[in-house]
């Protein structure tokens, strides 16, 4: 998986979709109105005799860490449904190649995948589940082709795969798909780590030496887009004599969301090889917005870059939504204890090309290229034949028209001419049975031709086979993991991983219970493993799971320390590794975690974002000491007050407002092999109102919670004013979380603010009103609940250019402890997100600009604050609690880069009533803007 730095750009409004009889008619055959405006006229000529590379096919990743973890547990129906989905021939995806992570108990996105090796010599070929995926995809299409690549390895390999531990590595990784009955077609080498061009022809000569001459290498998987691995291989005989393949990773750019991938190139050297070139990692996109992309890039590649095949990272959306790169995949399946799961348009997509043409077809040249001339403008087709050289499929992408297209198919050269099936799909639209849909068949005339009119923002494919289908399962309603919640073990396969549980790093599994009965959950991994990220070095194994809003409850479970070290267990545990906070580093993860040693000395800490770690209690418990012997831990949370208790004696009780909701976790303190976990219990607490309070400018002196002002400044209006330069207000108050609320208008200025003598940031109070309004200009959060804090706001005396004067001002800040609730907690119960229309995730918020579309959360409480990405290209929102009067917010500013902000707030609600926050698209902006796009990224609830 290629690391990726989050950003927002301008991104065309879709239109409408069309009903089903809508999309059936847009697909006009013969000479029509519609083709008198069309925006552009094509002869796509479809000749038998015409020369083409051959399709090696399309096909998805599972791996990249813990992507695919989820379905493993969904219920048998719900599960089968899914991997028909994506398996099934004429079904749903019908993926034609399926890449596996051999796994090395490392994150390597997403999470860990178990290593078959952990120990040098010793090998379990039952971990993990991607040996039964693939022998689920198998089942459903026996002539899928499997493809195994390492992201991480285990400790033994040493500093690099690239040395001869590796090559065993690999040989020990085939033997264990052999004995599961798996043929693999293809191995590539190490994720995204370029090339050993010496390497590559000592695994060739390692597997024709070890039974597996029939696998073909792929070299390298290399995230470059310069292509270097295909000037090594020009350079060296020997490594091209290794190499079936060129395989090269994110080969399509600009990355730009749902807009995203209109170049996919390879360079002269590549095509100059006459090894087949492959887009062997491509995606990253929403399982909704990627449809788009796809369609673009399953033609472009061939196009543009003479790519035979493209693989789609990840396969399927199934980890919590907290984990970096949630969403993306071809179907979102992340509720397996509700069996709930939604098929994306781009499964759809895929659909497109793989169930009209196969692996060992030919793209035809003459009938592939743009709509409308030679460049890439209006669209794009590309067209394959049959080995028979009689049955041929052109798939076609409108996603760049500007209006109808008009084509006309030329076939000829031995090609049929007879009927034509037509399907099509709305990738503007987000009603399902727009998708894949049939369309009227099309009988060519006496010299093999017809006519037909394209609507802008549509796959087609035309067709002379059969066989194609949609799925008809449809998933069951969706509904939340609940307390209490307790798991022993005892129902598991031994050797599978934990029901629910998504490891981060090392391995766990389901193991015989070390000096009792039963089944327990067991750390594998002796060592650090080779990492493919570069993460900090203090990693450690953790599997965590459950519910992110989950609140007051109490988290227990039986612990055993099998070695020098520690384990234990770990709660409102959330945000491992996002993304677009710390890249996939396991470490960058926040919670609350309750370590016992086999010394007897315990702690509970809680972590954050930037690998801090700060000790909120410890000591020791001399009868808790030793190894091999087993101790109860539980650690509760009531608000803001956390208990922890050993053996049932608590040794703790804390103050800490940092962390109101999240997950519970599993963890061991370093890789300590054999420690071990049981009767994991979850039960509700009470408690929990947030902990907050409005300090109003007006309260000053010099103690906790009141204003210090230095300089001139001027009160009234419920606000307090100055411009002159070096004028500071001062706020001194206890809490995790601050949030300014100052006016904003026409003649406001810059003033800057910073937290602790930290860095200040720069405010700009300008609004295009001349009207003041009181809103919320800053915030800060995850700071330190048990110390004093300073907010400090220093008048600078500069202003907007577009302001008529330099005021600074400051009207109250809100400070103590709210429940932040982020734009991807989604569901219908209180404290969760609901969205209308199309939205796109990414960059720690979700975007639209299409006017109408929603963001509702339901929240209890007696305030909330709404936080918003602002920057250049944001519009104007519209923002209302429980249905009153709409407040209209500008997200417009001066800034090219996005800042995350409040932009809104609301104070004085019914504590013990449920409330709702509207936010609508407008569709409107600031003139000064260049975009209208509206953003949320999370409330926090006071």
């Amino acid at each position: 998986m290629a690391r990726r730095r989050w950003f927002m750009a301008a991104r065309r409004r879709w239109p409408a979709g069309l009903t089903v009889m809508a999309l059936a008619a847009a697909l006009l055959v013969g000479t029509s109105a519609a083709q008198a405006v069309a925006a552009s006229t094509t002869t796509i000529t479809v000749n038998g005799s015409a020369s083409g590379l051959t399709f090696d096919g399309e096909g998805a990743i599972s791996g990249g860490g813990g992507n695919s973890r989820l379905l493993a547990d969904y219920p048998p129906a719900q599960q089968s449904q899914i991997l028909d989905y994506l398996f099934r021939p004429g079904y749903g995806a019908q993926l034609q190649i399926l890449k596996l992570e051999t796994g090395g108990s490392g994150n390597s996105t997403s999470g860990a995948e178990p290593s078959v090796e952990e120990t040098k010599g010793t090998v379990n070929c039952d971990v993990g589940y991607e040996f039964w995926l693939a022998k689920q995809a198998v089942q459903r299409n026996p002539g899928i082709k499997l493809y195994g690549l390492t992201w991480s390895a285990p400790a033994w390999v040493g500093s690099t795969f690239y040395n001869a531990n590796g090559i065993q590595y690999v040989l020990d990784w085939l033997g264990c798909a052999k004995q599961h009955g798996l043929t693999i077609s293809y191995m590539g080498g190490w994720n995204e780590h370029g090339y050993d061009a010496n390497w590559f022809p000592q695994l060739r000569s390692a597997l024709d030496n070890n039974g597996y001459g029939s696998v073909q290498i792929v070299a390298a998987d290399a995230n470059d887009s310069g292509w270097s691995t295909a000037d090594g291989l020009a350079n060296n005989p020997a490594f091209k004599a290794a190499t079936t393949k060129v395989g090269n990773h994110y080969p399509c750019s600009p990355y730009n969301g749902s807009s995203s991938y209109t170049q996919c190139t390879s360079t002269p050297t590549a095509q100059g090889l006459g090894l087949p070139l492959w887009a062997s990692e491509n995606g990253t996109l929403d399982y909704q917005d990627g449809g788009a992309p796809m369609a673009r890039t399953n033609n472009l590649v061939y196009l543009q870059g003479k790519m035979v095949a493209s693989i789609n990272w990840p396969i399927v959306a199934s980890t919590y939504p907290d984990v970096s790169f949630v969403g993306q995949g071809l179907i979102k399946a992340d509720r397996p204890w509700s069996g709930t799961y939604d098929v994306g348009l781009s499964t759809w997509t895929m659909a497109h090309t793989t169930q009209f043409a196969q692996p060992g077809w030919r793209y035809l040249d003459s009938g592939s290229g743009y709509l409308g001339g030679s460049s890439y403008t209006q669209g794009s087709y590309v067209s394959l034949k049959s080995p028979n050289n009689r049955d041929w499929s052109t798939v076609v992408e409108t996603t760049r028209a500007s209006g109808p297209q008009t084509v006309t198919f030329n076939v000829g050269g031995g090609l049929s001419t007879g009927t034509v099936h037509v399907w099509s799909t709305d990738l503007a639209s987000k009603d399902s049975s727009t998708w894949f849909v049939r369309n009227p068949d099309v009988t060519p005339d006496g010299s093999g031709n017809f006519t037909v009119t394209l609507q802008p923002d549509r796959s087609y494919s035309f067709t002379t086979t059969t066989g194609q289908g949609k799925g008809t399962a449809v998933s069951p309603a969706a509904a939340d993991l609940t307390l209490p919640y307790s798991d022993d073990f005892s129902s598991a396969a031994r050797g599978s991983q934990p029901r629910y549980l998504g490891t981060m790093e090392g391995a766990f599994d389901v193991q015989p219970c070390v000096g009792r009965s039963g089944n327990c959950v067991q750390q594998e991994t002796p060592a650090r493993p080779l990492q493919w990220g570069n993460f900090n070095s203090d990693t450690r194994p953790y599997t965590a799971g459950g519910n992110g809003n989950w609140t007051n409850y109490q988290v227990s479970a039986d612990v055993m320390n099998k070695a020098a070290g520690s384990v234990g267990i770990a709660g409102r545990q959330k945000s491992a590794g996002e993304q677009w906070h710390a890249g996939e580093d396991p470490t960058h993860v926040k919670g609350y975690w309750f370590s016992l040693s086999d010394t007897g000395a315990w702690s509970v800490t809680r972590s954050d974002f930037s690998d801090n770690v700060v000790t909120l209690a410890s000591g020791t418990a001399p009868g808790a000491a030793g190894r091999g012997t087993w101790h109860n831990l539980a650690l509760g949370f009531s608000g803001a007050t956390i208990t922890a208790a050993i053996d049932g004696t608590k040794v703790a009780t804390v103050t800490d407002t940092a962390y109101g909701a999240g997950k519970i976790a599993l963890f061991t303190g370093g890789y300590t092999a054999g420690g071990q976990f049981a009767n994991l219990a979850v039960t509700p607490l009470s408690g929990g109102t947030p902990q907050t309070v409005t300090v109003p400018y007006s309260t000053t002196g010099s103690g906790t919670n009141q204003w210090q002002y230095s300089g001139s400044w001027s009160s009234g209006g419920g606000n307090t004013w100055s411009d002159t330069a070096g004028n500071t207000a001062t706020l001194t108050f206890k809490g995790s979380y601050v949030a300014l609320d100052s006016v904003a208008y026409n003649s406001q200025g810059i003033m800057t603010v910073s937290v602790d003598g930290g860095a200040a940031t720069s405010v700009d109070l300008y609004r295009d009103s001349g009207q003041g309004v009181t809103a919320p200009v800053f915030t800060a959060n995850n700071l330190d609940a048990t110390a004093t804090h300073t907010l400090k706001v220093t008048v600078t005396g500069t202003k907007n250019s577009a302001s008529n004067g330099s005021w600074a001002s400051v009207a109250s800040a809100v400070v103590g402890t709210p429940t932040t609730i982020p734009y991807s907690t989604t569901g219908s119960g209180v404290g969760e997100w609901q969205y209308s229309g199309s939205w796109s995730s990414g960059g720690g918020n979700t975007w639209s600009n299409t006017a109408g579309n929603t963001a509702t959360l339901t929240f209890k409480g007696s305030g909330v604050t709404l936080d918003s990405v602002v920057y250049d290209g944001q519009g104007i929102v519209t923002i209302s609690v429980d249905g009153g009067a709409a407040t209209s917010v500008d997200l417009y500013r001066d800034s090219g880069q996005g800042v995350t902000a409040p932009v809104f707030t609301a104070n004085n609600l019914d504590a013990t009533a449920t409330h709702t926050l509207k936010v609508t698209v407008t569709g409107t902006k600031n003139p000064a803007s260049k975009g209208s796009w509206a953003s949320v990224a999370d409330a926090a609830i006071t």
